[in-house]
Parts: C-alpha cells; structure tokens; sequence
C-alpha cells in the first residue's frame, strides 16, 4: 500500500509538471565505510503464542519478533471469538516495531483463535 501510494504521488507530480526532490524512498545508501545497507522488510521474524500471568488469571496473546528491522517495521496481530458467540474479530498490537517483542491480547470476555505478525517496509 506505501509503495502503491507513493508511484500515486511521484504520478501526480509528473501530471502537474511539479518539480523538487525526489520524494522515493532509498534502495540502499553507502556508508563511510562502503557497504551497502538495504533498507527493506524485516528479518528472522518469529511469532507465537503468549501468556501473561495476572495474579489469579492468565492473558492470552500473542507475540512477534524479528531479529533485523533491516528499516521495516512489525507488529503482532490476533484473531479473537468472544465466549458467548458471535463474529471473530482482529486486533493489532497498537506499536509498530524495529526490535524487541511485540506483544497483543483479545479483550475481556473474548478468547484467542490464532494470531501472526504484520510487516512493513519502510
């Protein structure tokens, strides 16, 4: 969806015969040192089931981790279905990441079905 908006903008500005600096994001850009760091999707992403124990109930959830950001970004995600019934809904962790555990759980009243990660580039 960022890439597909951003060839929308760049077609926009070329429609309008608009001119100033690119407004793309980098493929990849030199350091000092000369290697080349590709700024893309994240890596050695995991992700699984997680509990958290709250003194006398314990919260299901769900987590994710990658372990190079690599400039993308992730995110857990989980599938809930309330107790009583009724249509599966999702939820997402509210933060975008570049490291460490991203971490969501389904509400009150509601148990976990399945959940994954999201991932973005940057």
């Amino acid at each position: 969806m960022k890439k597909l908006s951003t060839a929308l903008f760049l077609a926009a500005i070329a429609a309008f015969g608009l001119q100033g600096t690119a407004v793309a994001t980098e493929a990849g850009s030199q350091g000092a040192s000369g290697n080349v760091s590709v700024k893309s999707w994240p890596t050695g992403c995991t992700d699984g089931k997680y509990s958290k124990n709250l003194g006398g109930y314990t919260a299901l959830g769900w987590q994710a981790t990658c372990t190079k950001a690599n400039g993308g970004h992730y995110k857990a995600t989980i599938i809930c279905e309330p107790f009583d019934g009724g249509p599966k809904f999702t939820r997402d962790a509210p933060v975008w990441k570049t490291s460490g555990k991203s971490v969501v759980f389904c509400p009150e009243f509601s148990h976990r079905v399945v959940g994954g990660i999201i991932e973005k580039a940057s």
